[in-house]
């Protein structure tokens, strides 16, 4: 990753605090909801974070960022193969559920003009192709059977393919059929498979190798977390090579991700009254998860600090090179629908003006800051 200049990092953490304030003035001039004590909830939880998170060189921002989310998503290495083992170790089930579409959704954005055509996601799509297919790989012919389409030229699919094995950081090898059965003419077949080393940690739990035939074959654990795993993988090794994974798009559609998660996982929690449905709900949890109005997304009071936000990802994700790839004008134009898909997607169980977070490695973040909040009353 490219290093890490602390007057960059000066002008970002200052940024911030100038764009919190600039909420809480927004906050404070009109209404936002009518729960009772909400408005005054958050205007004092940004205060503090406009005071203590740029503190001691955001020394808050770099324990969340490096401790709970590049440790668990975007590991420290130049090995895929050991990025890609620490990744999908980490998993949990919770976990998966945010990540899966959080990112499944990202990557079908990403590839959305090849599958216009087939039913489920580009994920489920590859998932069943890798089942299906031959010794644990995909041919290319069989890609084009699945997201063929008579109105796009056979390059044209062929061009989609190659970006989902770069996105993925899959390997392709070829076989040459000197004469092919059907049409007795030479014929060149690409295989698309995962790295050896990857295969290496999938074999026994996710892969079986069939004692007869000596064919691998995908067990039943087999899923899209093994792909979601890999993307973030790829993007962890390959973060300094912005070609390589994706290019502006994929480092802004990370950033713009967690940098969502990371409000909201910081948000004050609402008190509600005792007899709301929401605490009557069984899978209701008070000690693991946070209720907040949706008003506080929707309305966009929040909106001047997801650019920042934006900013800070992309500076300790991935230095300079992602940080000049932030795009806030575009930011500023999509981020009111990707919140709606957050919320929307994410959060398991909505109900009138609230939303639940239940977010295992989003709540460790909001651990960590609310040790400062509770250190911060007791000085008062």
């Amino acid at each position: 990753m490219s290093g890490i200049d602390n007057l960059e990092w000066e002008k970002l953490l200052t940024e911030f605090s100038k764009n919190v304030d600039r909420s809480i003035k927004k906050l404070e001039e009109r209404d936002i909801d009518n729960i009772p004590g909400a408005k005054q909830a958050l205007i004092e939880r940004l205060k503090v974070m406009r005071d203590y998170f740029p503190q001691n060189n955001g020394d808050l921002f770099i324990k969340s960022i490096n401790e709970k989310i590049q440790n668990a998503f975007f590991p420290k290495t130049k090995d895929l193969a050991e990025a890609f083992e620490l990744i999908i170790k980490s998993r949990s089930h919770d976990q998966d559920f945010i990540i899966n579409e959080l990112i499944n959704g990202f990557i079908s954005s990403r590839s959305k003009t090849i599958a216009l055509n087939v039913q489920g996601t580009i994920i489920d799509r590859l998932v069943e192709a890798f089942s299906k297919g031959p010794d644990f790989q995909i041919v290319d012919h069989q890609f084009y059977a699945m997201f063929s389409d008579p109105n796009k030229a056979r390059r044209y699919v062929k061009e989609s393919l190659q970006d989902l094995v770069d996105l993925f950081g899959l390997e392709a090898k070829e076989l040459i059929v000197e004469k092919d059965k059907r049409k007795s003419e030479r014929k060149v077949y690409t295989f698309y498979t995962f790295p050896k080393k990857i295969l290496e940690i999938l074999e026994g739990e996710y892969v079986d190798t069939d004692e007869v035939l000596g064919e691998k074959r995908v067990s039943e654990k087999f899923d899209k977390t093994v792909f979601i795993s890999l993307f973030l993988a790829n993007i962890s090794v390959h973060r300094d090579n912005l070609k390589k994974i994706g290019g502006v798009y994929t480092v802004n559609g990370i950033c713009n991700i967690f940098s969502l998660i990371f409000l909201i996982s910081l948000l004050p929690k609402v008190e509600v009254i005792e007899t709301h449905p929401i605490l009557r709900d069984p899978s209701y949890d008070s000690d693991r998860m946070s209720v907040i109005p949706k008003s506080w997304m929707m309305k966009e009071v929040l909106l001047d600090l997801l650019e920042p936000l934006m900013k800070i990802f992309a500076y300790r994700l991935g230095g300079g090179e992602w940080l000049k790839s932030i795009d806030t004008t575009e930011a500023r134009r999509k981020i009111h629908n990707q919140t709606r898909f957050l919320l929307k997607d994410i959060n398991r169980w909505i109900l009138g003006e609230l939303c639940r977070v239940e977010i295992d490695i989003f709540v460790s973040i909001g651990s960590i800051f609310a040790e400062v909040i509770v250190d911060t009353s007791s000085e008062d």
